[in-house]
C-alpha cells in the first residue's frame, strides 16, 4: 500500500480516536457544543457506553467503555507502526483468534461473577486485540485496493 494511503488512514483512525474525548474538546472549542448529541449517538452505535465502564478525565467521560478504547487505541498505535513499516500478514486466524481469548476470558469470568469489572484488564485485553485486529483490517483494504484497481 503506497505512503498516502497508510497516511489516510492513521488520520482517520486518528480523528475517530480523538472523537471519543469529545467531551474534553469542548472545553478547548465551545462551539463544538452543537454537534455533542450527533457525536455520542454516533459513538453508541459501536458501544454499549455503559456508565460503570467509561474512562473518567478531568474535563468528562469518554464517549465508549475501556475495552473499545483499548481496541481503537491498538487500531491508531499499529496504523502510525504502518506508516514507516508495513507487516506482511499470512493468511491465518489463528493470531485473531489468540489475541480474542483473554478478552473472551475478561468478559466471561465478569459475567460469573469471578472477579469485578476492571477498566484496566478490559483497556488491554482491548488493546491486545486491536492491535491485531488492525493487521487483518490492513490486509483487508490492501486487497480491496487491488481489486478496485484491476478493473
Amino acid at each position: 500500500m503506497k505512503l498516502y494511503q497508510r497516511l489516510i488512514i492513521f488520520s482517520l483512525l486518528l480523528l475517530w480516536t480523538a472523537g471519543i474525548f469529545y467531551s474534553c474538546w469542548l472545553d478547548l472549542f465551545n462551539f463544538l457544543i452543537y454537534g455533542y448529541p450527533i457525536v455520542k449517538n454516533t459513538y453508541s452505535l459501536v458501544c454499549h457506553q455503559d456508565p460503570a465502564k467509561l474512562i473518567n478525565f478531568s474535563c468528562g467521560n469518554s464517549f465508549v467503555c475501556a475495552r473499545c478504547l483499548g481496541i481503537y487505541t491498538g487500531l491508531l498505535i499499529n496504523s502510525f507502526l504502518h506508516i514507516f513499516h508495513e507487516i506482511k500478514l499470512k493468511k491465518d486466524f489463528r493470531l485473531v483468534l489468540l489475541a480474542t481469548v483473554p478478552m473472551f476470558v475478561d468478559v466471561v469470568s465478569v459475567a460469573a461473577g469471578i472477579y469485578d469489572y476492571s477498566k484496566t484488564i478490559a483497556f488491554i485485553t482491548g488493546l491486545l486485540f486491536g492491535s491485531i485486529l488492525f493487521l487483518y483490517l490492513y490486509n483487508g483494504l490492501q486487497n480491496l485496493i487491488i481489486e478496485i484497481f484491476k478493473r
